[in-house]
């Protein structure tokens, strides 16, 4: 799964998520093939950015593995290892990294 802009959205790409308004209301659902018709209606709704399937754009960052980022939270977090309340954020962190992860295997 790859968020992206909804100005780089092409026909073909599918959707990862719905697309709701803040309200929850969807407007589009999970699955949803984009066409130029839906992306046009996007753009009119001001949807900013949306979740598609795989990783359709190179948004010109490094794609880390999931043992780099942990490497990377490791040494980030090196200089606190005996207080407990930045481990515990460490840990969301660690869960959140994780999560993202496997829903980019989608």
């Amino acid at each position: 799964m790859q968020k992206i802009p909804v100005a780089k959205a092409a026909s073909g790409m599918v959707l990862a998520k719905p697309v709701a308004r803040d309200n929850g209301v969807v407007l589009m659902g999970e699955g949803t093939e984009l066409n130029e018709q839906l992306i046009e209606k996007l753009h009119d709704l001001e949807v900013q950015k949306i979740a598609v399937k795989g990783r359709p754009l190179d948004l010109g960052g490094e794609d880390k593995s999931l043992e780099q980022l942990l490497a990377e939270l490791d040494e980030r977090f090196s200089t606190n290892e005996n207080d407990k309340f930045c481990l515990q954020i460490k840990e969301l962190i660690k869960k959140s990294i994780t999560r993202r992860k496997e829903e980019e295997e989608l």
